[in-house]
C-alpha cells in the first residue's frame, strides 16, 4: 500500500486513469532542425505541453528535488541528471523518469559544470521523454531513434542521422488528425451492430490486425482511405 506520508513515492496507477495520447500527434505538430544529414524531426516542447493541456487536463509535470535540495542529481560517476514526473488531477503521480544533463552532441555533462542553462534544456527534454513515456505522446519521433546496444564499444555507436525522419514515411503511412480518427470512431459506432461486426472483421483481414479489439488499430492514413471506400451504405 503506498505511504502517502512520502509524496515522492508513485502510486499505483491502472492505466485506465492514465490517458492515452498515442493518436494525438499529426505531421502538422512536427518541426525540423538541422539541415543535410544532421536534419532531425522533433515536436517542440511548448507543443508537448499544449497538447497536454488540451488532451491531458490537470496533468502537470514536475522534476524530483534531489536529497541536497537542488533539481539536479548527481550521478555516481560524477556526471548529471534530472529526475520528472507527472501528478494527475486526482492526486496521482507517476514513476519517477531520469534524463540525463547532455551537452549539444548528447554527452553528459559533469554535475559541477551543470549550467542554468543546461538544466532549463534538459527540463524540457525531460518534459517530452516523459510524455512519450507516460502518455504515448509523440512515440513516434521517439521510437525512430536507433536504440544503443549499452555494452557497445565507442566505436560501434550508431550514427543518430542515420534514424529515419517522420518525412521519410510514405503518406498513407503517416497518422490521420485526430478530429478524422474521432469521426470515423463515430461513423463506425453507428453502424448496425451485425453490419458492423462484419465492416470491422473486414478490416481486420485488410490489414491483418492481431489484437482482439480492432478499432485502436485504426490508425494511418490509408486506413482511412481504406473505410471511406469500403463504409457500408445503410438505407
Amino acid at each position: 500500500m503506498p505511504d502517502t506520508t512520502n509524496p515522492s513515492q508513485p502510486q499505483s496507477l491502472s492505466p485506465l486513469l492514465i490517458p492515452n495520447l498515442s493518436d494525438v500527434i499529426t505531421t502538422d505538430d512536427v518541426s525540423q532542425k538541422g539541415n543535410g544529414n544532421y536534419k532531425a524531426d522533433y515536436v517542440n516542447w511548448c507543443r508537448v505541453a499544449h497538447l497536454l493541456h488540451v488532451h491531458a487536463p490537470g496533468w502537470q509535470f514536475n522534476v524530483q528535488p534531489s536529497p541536497s535540495g537542488s533539481h539536479v542529481w548527481e550521478a555516481p560517476n560524477g556526471t548529471a541528471y534530472v529526475v520528472g514526473f507527472f501528478t494527475g488531477p486526482n492526486g496521482e503521480r507517476t514513476p519517477d523518469f531520469p534524463q540525463s544533463v547532455m551537452d549539444n552532441r548528447n554527452s553528459p555533462i559533469v554535475f559541477a559544470k551543470v549550467s542554468a542553462r543546461d538544466f532549463t534544456d534538459t527540463h524540457r527534454r525531460c518534459l517530452c521523454t516523459a510524455a512519450a513515456a507516460t502518455f504515448s505522446l509523440a512515440w513516434q519521433l521517439w521510437a525512430r531513434e536507433d536504440i544503443e546496444n549499452p555494452h557497445r564499444e565507442t566505436q560501434s555507436k550508431a550514427d543518430p542521422a542515420a534514424a529515419p525522419s517522420v518525412q521519410d514515411i510514405p503518406p498513407e503511412r503517416r497518422l490521420m488528425k485526430p478530429d478524422e480518427r474521432e469521426q470515423l470512431k463515430l461513423s463506425i459506432g453507428d453502424l448496425p451492430a451485425k453490419i458492423k461486426k462484419e465492416f470491422l472483421e473486414k478490416f481486420r483481414k485488410e490489414f491483418d490486425v492481431k489484437t482482439s479489439q480492432v478499432f485502436p488499430a485504426i490508425q494511418e492514413v490509408r486506413h482511412l482511405t481504406w473505410i471511406q471506400n469500403n463504409m457500408p451504405v445503410i438505407p
